[in-house]
């Protein structure tokens, strides 16, 4: 449902191409030997070290980083922007990262391998490769005609240096990672040790993120301290009662079937909170943080489901449950209330990864319970299957196997109501929706909603347990949370929740057990293709889906009913309206508009 809230990473992820000063290869070309001498000749190419260190605008707030970086790929990042802090490290083949929330991460393979090309990219020896490298036919930009000069690191991600053809000057860097692109301007152009640096540098990402950055001094070949990529302690921590290693179950509830809401107090207030391992950090509600008399402050990309919305971060936040406690967090701040009216129950508080990372999180759907245990000496019961959890950036993935297909890595999201998203790359890639039936519905969370594919996927495979006649989404690509080439997709509750299921982030690994009968269960689906919405005195259709019994029927977005099968709609909830859409096939639905007109529809499968 808020997956991938990448809000710090959306405004820093554009830091991951800053000092990419020298991305040029050696190619016999004038305008890459004008580049090379224009950036110190011999010694540009025996720099092997940069550090830097200056002043940060990003996400509306002013701070410091800092940055070392080797011409072994190692590099170094610290952004301390006061009310959040995100850094990272990667050092031969290992790397950490300190999350806004305050926890340290192992780093994922592919935010390793991020950094390791941004190291690279500062030296003369990325230019030794000519295989690597492609001149690009030249650009305008910013009024002006660059030469353009690719350097491919064997996958999809694009990374161009843009350079004055008849001097050899970099203007800038385009890059496009994980679908998402980046360009980074240089100015300030100094001579540090005989070697051209940018003191002057101007990010934007095509979320709308944007940073810059003023670096005040910057050593080339410095001595670099042993413990430069040490991996800090973290700042945030969770405390179980009494030292205990467990909580012991809590009991939740799973409302409408498809979303964790469990009791909690936030800074002493009574609330509750949504599980959501899909949130990059914890979301308090802009309404529920008024209340608590907090005053956010920044103002960053929120990159969701439906789109790009914003956020914004408050410090010093300490989140109880019954037995834990999850003290001094910095969270996000969005504004949850249409998320909350369309779930039917407001949303306080979304409990993101950070309840997840350090703890073993066991959630035993069919007794509604969950417990939160320390990882060190736990044992998981017998008769379940352990599934590798593998970062894929700001969350994690497991396998999934779709209609017998090699398994491809599928976000794993608690706070995704659903049963699977499928991301437009890799729903190209392997022709999903080709000759496929399939429909439209309006989808998202955080970042809006918008219009997004419907379909059936006949069967998938999780850890040996198979599933069949599963619906998935398949949004539309663009700026979204669910738009990667990192992950072909997103698993939700509709799957999720058929199972016992006992997560260890920092183990790497989830635990899965479950009956025939539960993977045998039916999946919830629109059988009539109605979106409805309580409001005063009626329940108003807000949209039609193609190829639906309504569609076929006539319907149109405003049609205002009065009653369904009888009960009159201040009696139905959106628990119950979700009921009445996704009852069985072969039902038949009567719905008494104003005016006293009654209509009836038989529900079917309609994709």
């Amino acid at each position: 449902m808020t997956r991938h809230t990448r809000l710090v990473a959306a405004a820093t992820s554009v830091l991951s191409v800053l000092w990419s000063g020298a991305a040029l290869a050696d190619d016999p070309t004038a305008v890459l030997d004008r580049y090379r001498q224009w950036r110190g000749g011999a010694a540009f190419e025996a720099l092997t070290a940069v550090r830097a260190r200056g002043a940060v605008t990003a996400s509306g707030l002013e701070g410091t980083i800092e940055q070392i970086a080797t011409a072994a790929g190692d590099l170094s990042r610290d952004l301390d922007l006061g009310v959040v802090r995100n850094a990272s490290a990667r050092r031969g083949a290992t790397g950490w990262t300190l999350t806004p929330s305050g926890q340290v991460e192992d780093l994922g393979p592919t935010a390793a391998e991020d950094l390791r090309r941004d190291a690279l990219l500062m030296f003369e020896a990325v230019l030794d490769d000519p295989a690597r490298l492609d001149r690009k036919p030249d650009v305008e930009r910013d009024g002006r005609t660059f030469a353009v000069v690719a350097v491919d690191f064997g996958d999809a991600d694009v990374h161009e240096l843009y350079l004055e053809p008849d001097t050899g000057v970099l203007y800038g860097l385009r890059s496009v990672r994980d679908r998402r692109e980046a360009f980074v301007r240089f100015d300030d152009w100094r001579m540090v040790e005989g070697v051209r640096m940018p003191f002057a540098e101007a990010a934007a990402e095509s979320t709308g993120a944007s940073v810059g950055v003023r670096w005040a001094e910057i050593d080339a070949n410095p001595d670099i301290a042993e413990d430069a990529f040490a991996r800090p302690a973290p700042a945030a921590a969770h405390v179980i009662a009494g030292g205990a290693a467990s909580t012991g179950f809590m009991t939740f509830d799973l409302f409408a079937g498809s979303r964790i809401y469990i009791p909690a107090t936030v800074n002493g207030v009574e609330t509750e909170v949504l599980l959501d391992s899909g949130a990059e950090m914890t979301v308090l509600d802009k309404g529920f943080a008024e209340r608590l008399g907090l005053t956010p402050s920044g103002q960053v990309a929120a990159v969701g489901t439906g789109g790009v919305g914003s956020a914004q971060f408050v410090g010093g936040v300490t989140l109880a449950l019954d037995g834990i406690t999850f003290a001094d967090r910095t969270v996000a701040v969005i504004d949850l209330a249409a998320i909350g009216q369309a779930i039917g129950r407001p949303l306080p508080v979304i409990l993101g990864k950070d309840a997840f990372n350090g703890l073993v999180v066991d959630v035993d759907f069919p007794a509604r319970a969950i417990a939160f245990h320390e990882a060190e000496g736990f044992a998981p019961p017998e008769g379940v299957a352990e599934v590798p959890l593998t970062s894929t950036g700001s969350i994690r993935a497991i396998p999934l196997s779709i209609e017998g297909q090699a398994p491809a890595l599928f976000d794993f999201d608690t706070g995704n109501g659903g049963a699977l998203i499928i991301y437009p790359a890799y729903a190209e890639a392997a022709g999903l929706m080709d000759g496929r039936p399939s429909s439209t519905v309006m989808s998202g969370a955080v970042g809006g909603v918008r219009e997004t594919g419907i379909a059936t996927i006949r069967s998938i495979q999780v850890a040996g347990f198979e599933m069949r006649d599963v619906p998935a989404t398949f949004p539309p690509a663009g700026p979204s949370a669910v738009d990667s080439d990192r992950a072909a997709g997103n698993v939700g509750l509709g799957v999720l929740g058929r199972f016992r299921l006992i997560t260890d982030f920092e183990g790497g690994r989830l635990w899965l057990g479950a009956t025939p009968e539960s993977l045998g269960r039916p999946f919830a689906r629109d059988r009539l293709g109605l979106s409805l919405r309580k409001e005063a005195g009626a329940v108003v259709v807000q949209r039609v889906s193609p190829n639906s019994p309504a569609a076929e029927a006539g319907w149109a977005a405003g049609a205002r009913i009065v009653a369904i099968d009888g009960v009159e709609a201040s009696a139905l909830d959106a628990a119950a309206l979700r009921a009445i859409v996704t009852g069985a096939a072969g039902r038949t639905v009567v719905l008494t508009l104003e005016g006293g007109e009654t209509r009836t529809l038989e529900a079917r499968d309609f994709y």
